[in-house]
């Protein structure tokens, strides 16, 4: 199993970078995402607990479920369903205010499920995983500059 984790602050009022990266919606404006459905709303947000999204990419699809949900402080996510098949994949977006604005730190675990070689697999994997990550926070810290 690989981690990634990666932080970075946004100069945003808190509860504007939560709800941006919140609502995988935003996520349609990443370079590298083709497309975000809400597959199913949340039991009491539309983007809260019991949310599920699918992703797309031109390299992964992965559906996921939202498992916890404290606005303005965290969010929490868990894997459904993937292409390439995965065995294990969650993340965690944490949130804190600071003087410069919105602090994020964004650790997700993943781990490829092939017959031969999943732990090269994995390896490889990294490095996508994290770009994509940082994909989605750079496009977040554009759109919220310009409020």
């Amino acid at each position: 199993m690989r981690t990634v984790k990666l932080e970075r602050t946004i100069r945003a009022p808190l509860a504007d970078v939560f709800e941006w990266l919140t609502d995988a919606t935003n996520f349609q404006r990443v370079p590298i995402i083709r497309r975000v459905t809400l597959v199913r709303p949340g039991n009491l947000v539309e983007h809260g607990v019991g949310a599920v999204r699918l992703l797309v990419t031109p390299l992964v699809r992965v559906t996921e479920e939202i498992v916890e949900y404290e606005p303005p402080r965290l969010i929490r996510y868990k894997l459904l369903s993937s292409y390439p098949p995965m065995r294990i994949q969650d993340g965690c977006l944490e949130f804190k205010e600071t003087e410069g604005g919105a602090w994020i730190r964004w650790t997700a675990h993943f781990e490829v499920d092939a017959p031969l070689f999943a732990d090269l697999w994995t390896a490889g994997m990294a490095p996508m995983v994290l770009g994509g990550i940082r994909s989605v926070l750079g496009t977040a810290e554009k759109e919220l500059r310009r409020h």
